[in-house]
This record gives C-alpha cells, structure tokens and sequence, in this order.
C-alpha cells in the first residue's frame, strides 16, 4: 500500500468532519465581496467605482450592482484589460498581472486573454483541494488508488514571455504552479508537457502509457477519448483497461457529458466513475460532490463573487447579448430552482460584473448546487423557439440510443429561407445513415421537448435539413484554426463567423 496514498486518504476521510463556520451563502458571499473591494479599491478600477466608500457599507451588494455596469470579456479588455497586458500596474487587480490564460471559448474566432493572479492560483488550488475531499463519498477511492497517478488532459504547460507576464494554456498555468509535492501523482511529466504542437504531445504521451499506473483521467471528456483511442491503437489492446487496470475515475468539464458517454464507454473494459467540475479559465467555480448527483456545488468563499441575472427577453435579445449593461442583478439568497440566469462573477483575478456566458439553473437553491444549461450566444432563437445548448445536446443523445451513431462531432447553425427560416444540423458520421429518418428524429424530440420550437415549426420555422460529414472533421476544423490544444470546443451552434469558417473548410477539403 502507498504511504502517501494512505495519508491522503486518511485526510480526506477526515477533512468533512472537521467544524466548519457556518456561514450562509449570503455571509459567505458578502464576506468575499468586501475581501475583492478592500484588496483592489488603490487600483484604477477600484478608484472609478468608490470601492473605498463600498467597503464601509455593511452588504455594499445592492450598491454594487447599482455603481458597477456589466462587463463581457469584450468590454473589459477594450477598457481595462488590455493595459494590464502592456504589463500596466494596478489596473484591475493590484500589482502587475503575472499569467494570462489563453481562451477561445466557444463563440469567438479570436484569442481571449484572462488575467490570472497568484491570489487566483490559490483559490483556484484550494477549490481543487475540496473536490479532492469529496471523493471520500466514492466507496471505490481506496488508499490504493490515491496513491496511483492521473492523466492530466489539456494544453502545453511550455507559456510564452512577454515583458513581466507569462501567457498560454490555462491548464499549462495550473501545471506550473500545482503544489511540488503532487507532481509526480500527475501525468505527463513536464518533459511532454512543455510540447508546444498538441499532435506532437499526444504521440509521446501514447508511447510512454505503458509505463504509468493511471486512476483517474482528468479533461474534457472529447480529448481525453481521442487519446484513449490513439492509445488504445498503438499498443494493439481491445481495451484502456488492458493497459491502465486501475482506471477508475473521469474528472471533466467544459462540455456536456452525455452525447460522449457512449462512445466514450466503448473504450473501456469496465465502468467507471464521472466527476463534473465547472473550472473556467476565469476561475474554479463548482463542482459535483455527491457521486448519485451530477449537479455541481458552487464555491462560494474562494475568491469569487456571483450574482445571475435571469436569461429571459427582458433580459437579453435574440443574439443572447444583454439589452441594458445596468440590470437588477439577484444575489444568491433569491434565486429560484429551476429557472434558467447567466452568470455574473467579480473575482481575484480583476473581473468585476463579468459576464462570463454560461447559462445555468439551480437544482438545490438550499444546498447552492447547479447544472449549466448552455451559453448565452450558444443558443438559436430565429423565431422565438430558444433552442438551448442543452436541448442540442439531448436531440444528440436521442440520436445515439435511437440509431447508435456514436455522433460526438456536431453543429447546427440557423438558415433564412425566404420570409422563413429553418435549423441545419451538421453530424459527423461514418455510418450508414437515413438522412430522413433523421431530421424527423430531431425534429419530434425538440417539438417534444421544448413548447417554444413546437409553436414556432408551425408558424416561421421550416423543416430542420441535415449535412453529413466524415468523422474527425471537425476536429480537421479545429486543426486548421490552430485550436487542437486539448481545451478547444466544438461550438454546438455556429455564429454567422464560424459558419463561414466551418463552410468553407467543408468546401476546401470535399468533406461534404
């Protein structure tokens, strides 16, 4: 048995039953509030909005929301940000910004730089710690297997300088500053890691699998199964478990889990566990802490400060964009389960009012736990019929089970036809498919599932039309935009930008 897997064990069997403060989540919110303003009201940002006078405020929430507009990435860089990354002191956070996290999201063809601060790293390493503590939950997280290793999933920990900042991969940043003493828990070593070209990285890790006693996987599940499968195909085995018999655990975020499910599965010998997690490149925000309850629990004392603001049409157009930048943001005590709100964060990375593009609903107001839902922009609604992330994703997996297509590469994108319009679905298969059969299939579990796309196929909707393509073009598509780094996502809906990208891709390559 490992010592040190015995120790963790040990600690995590313990660390629940140590005494708590018990603080609501209202206290515990405005508690974080006041530690952000009172450790960033010397700077730029702090100064414009009176955090001094806020600070001397008992609950300075409903000021807050009142002085402060609401912040996209957009907005804030164009005001804010981008002097911080000429390396300009004490804009939005004291002192000069050390890492920036490269992020493309989901709707944007450009970069996107995230600040990301020592005081980040720390609460980000703490959430992480709690996540850690719950899988004392899981009958199956032996001292054995604590002591075993994890595959980490993402990009290049190899950051390129400029000036008094680092910038790159945000998994690469968290590599590099994860506590010394479990780095050798975690795989690739910092020899694989500092790999800058993703396919380069993915062959060395595949040859030296073999040699690693993995437990857990962490990652987006997509890339993670990519890997799997190259593994599984060089070293010639029917199966992961073949190679890694202790495999026990998947630790993932960034996409929804269940359209891979199954052909993710298809790489294993047995099952295993799954762990959501809600770890955007802005902070660590949530994650599932009840093995029988895929909802995730929001973090609520580590550096982060929320507020939601109900995704509905007085809140936001068609386009998913805010109507006003002053809005009556609902603190955590008055949200409703069940109701879908965007999400709001003010962080020690220098966000403030930031609107970070995740929809989500509370599914245990008492408890703070949630499921995301979708993307603000992520969304069609031509017509008034909402068609949600979520919605997308559920006609995938209907697909699955209805036709065992094993689809993981999707799009769909919206159509204008004359004074009408219509949904157009890109899947990518290598199956023997009913093009018919298919659009009738989606078309009757959204019309099923969602009240808004039934009234609206009967009024300005048409007919939902289908496009195959090969599997593995998509991630061609990501390839060709330089986006193969192991934290990129296949865009569920297309903005009218992708689309022109993704069409003419197609175009240049006969894929369709």
């Amino acid at each position: 048995m490992s010592l040190v897997g015995q120790i963790l064990h040990t600690g995590i069997k313990l660390s629940p039953k140590k005494p708590l403060l018990q603080l609501s989540p209202k206290q515990q919110q405005i508690k974080v509030l006041h530690r952000l303003l009172r450790t960033a009201q010397n700077t730029d940002f702090g100064k414009r909005y009176d955090f001094e006078d806020l600070t001397r405020i008992k609950d300075p929430r409903a000021e807050f929301r009142q002085w402060i507009p609401i912040y996209s990435y957009d907005k804030m860089y164009s005001k804010w940000w981008h002097r911080s990354l000429q390396d300009e002191p004490n804009v939005t956070w004291p002192g000069i910004i050390p890492y920036y996290g490269v992020s493309s999201g989901s709707t944007q063809a450009a970069s996107k730089y995230i600040p990301v601060t020592h005081e980040s790293l720390h609460c980000w390493n703490k959430s992480a710690q709690r996540l850690f503590s719950s899988l004392s939950q899981y009958p199956e997280i032996t001292p054995q297997q604590l002591g075993r290793q994890s595959l980490m999933v993402g990009g290049t920990s190899k950051l390129t300088r400029e000036g008094q900042h680092l910038y790159g991969d945000n998994s690469g940043i968290m590599a590099l500053n994860r506590p010394y003493w479990l780095k050798s828990f975690y795989k690739p070593d910092a020899d694989i890691l500092e790999i800058p070209d993703w396919n380069d990285r993915v062959n060395a890790i595949v040859a030296k699998a073999s040699s690693w006693d993995i437990a857990f996987l962490v990652g987006n599940v997509a890339w993670v199964q990519l890997i799997l499968e190259r593994i599984i195909e060089y070293h010639g085995i029917k199966h992961i478990h073949k190679l890694w018999p202790n495999l026990t655990m998947l630790m993932h975020s960034g996409i929804f889990l269940e359209p891979y499910r199954e052909s993710f599965e298809n790489t294993l010998g047995k099952p295993i566990s799954y762990i959501d997690t809600y770890a955007a490149t802005e902070a660590f925000i949530g994650y599932q802490d009840q093995p029988n309850d895929r909802s995730m629990k929001l973090v609520l004392d580590q550096g982060v400060y929320y507020e939601f603001v109900p995704f509905d049409q007085k809140h936001f157009d068609e386009t998913g964009n805010l109507i006003s930048s002053f809005v009556e943001t609902i603190p955590i005590e008055y949200v409703e389960e069940n109701k879908p709100y965007a999400i709001l964060i003010s962080t020690t990375s220098g966000a403030w009012h930031y609107l970070l593009g995740d929809v989500i609903v509370f599914t245990d107001k008492q408890n703070c736990r949630i499921k995301i839902t979708g993307r603000t922009k992520l969304q069609l609604n031509l017509t008034g019929e909402h068609l949600t992330g979520e919605l997308i994703t559920g006609a995938i997996q209907h697909l699955n089970q209805l036709f065992h297509l094993d689809l993981v590469e999707y799009t769909v994108s919206g159509e204008k036809h004359e004074s009408h319009f219509a949904h157009k679905w890109y899947l990518a298969t290598n199956k023997p498919v009913d093009k018919k059969k298919i659009c009738t299939a989606i078309d009757e579990y959204l019309k099923t599932n969602n009240d808004d796309y039934s009234v609206q196929r009967t009024a300005l909707l048409n007919n939902i039309s289908v496009e195959l393509v090969q599997k593995g073009s998509f991630y061609g598509w990501l390839h060709s935009r330089g986006k193969m780094n192991g934290q990129a996502k296949i865009p569920c809906v297309l903005s009218e930008d992708l689309k022109h990208s993704w069409l003419e891709y197609l175009h240049k390559n006969l894929i369709n």
